[in-house]
């Protein structure tokens, strides 16, 4: 862990990866105006500014705009890296899917288990029963909300996630089981303690930001990223840079080449370019 009296003369970063919730965002999911001014000097040195979330464009896009990244060309990682969007037009570049025959037996399993499940088509969310987990993830994606009205039509489709809702002990409990079970077929994460996230295999930020990288020719000791939860690990692990704010979660903080001493509602994001990409 880099500590904070160290120089970051070695760092030439050309491409800045940010987690949005409990990153860039406060609590009110607002982006700061100190955090603005450091990326617009950052976008200003030519560095691409990328916005990488579990979210989906249609809960992203509004931040894309508020930083002019869409007039830019650049890039947004949604789903947690299962689509590659580009930012200016909305076109999914990458969409990794799970099959239809998969989504149908893992929610046949949580059903039988009684666990709150929901999925994302286009810019709604799809819950299995209405909760009060689904209903913050409506408040904090800003995506419409609706109990699915007919099962089988929307399990014959592919899906880009399944999440998982409910207390955080159950949900780290079924992280764990599933982990062991099928985590080498899927991706399987937590974006939040009561938010559990099984993803196709590949789609994960870190793989997904190597994918981008690859495309721009950037080498990853030239990629700085910022994350605070679990979701955000393997890109934390695989930039040049992996930073995190104060708030993040012990086992990010433990891997991070510079944690902020600051927290995402005191500017995190500009307290480590100002330490890493301006200093």
């Amino acid at each position: 862990m880099r500590t904070m009296n160290q120089p970051a003369s070695d760092a030439h970063i050309k491409l800045i990866a940010l987690d949005l919730d409990d990153t860039l965002l406060r609590a009110d999911l607002s982006i700061s105006e100190e955090n603005k001014r450091a990326l617009q000097r950052a976008e200003n040195m030519g560095i691409h500014i990328v916005l990488a979330s579990g979210r989906n464009y249609f809960s992203m896009h509004h931040y894309a705009e508020e930083l002019f990244i869409h007039r830019r060309g650049d890039y947004l990682v949604g789903s947690n890296g299962a689509q590659l969007i580009q930012a200016s037009t909305g076109n999914l570049l990458e969409d990794l899917k799970l099959s239809a025959d998969f989504c149908k037996s893992i929610t046949q399993e949580f059903e039988r288990e009684g666990y709150f499940w929901q999925l994302y088509i286009d810019g709604n969310i799809y819950c299995n029963h209405m909760n009060e987990w689904a209903i913050m993830d409506q408040r904090l994606s800003g995506l419409s909300l609706e109990v699915i009205s007919d099962m089988d039509a929307v399990l014959s489709q592919d899906q880009t996630k399944i999440l998982v809702c409910g207390e955080p002990a159950r949900i780290e409990a079924l992280y764990k089981e599933l982990k062991n079970r099928i985590g080498n077929n899927v991706e399987i994460v937590t974006s939040k303690p009561y938010f559990l996230e099984i993803l196709p295999k590949g789609a994960n930020k870190g793989a997904a930001l190597e994918r981008l990288a690859k495309r721009l020719r950037i080498g990853m000791e030239s990629v700085l990223a910022i994350g605070d939860a679990r979701n955000d690990f393997d890109m934390i692990q695989k930039a040049g840079w992996g930073c995190a704010p104060a708030n993040a979660a012990e086992e990010i903080r433990a891997i991070a080449r510079f944690v902020s001493p600051k927290t995402n509602e005191e500017d995190a994001v500009a307290n480590i370019l100002e330490h890493v990409v301006f200093d």
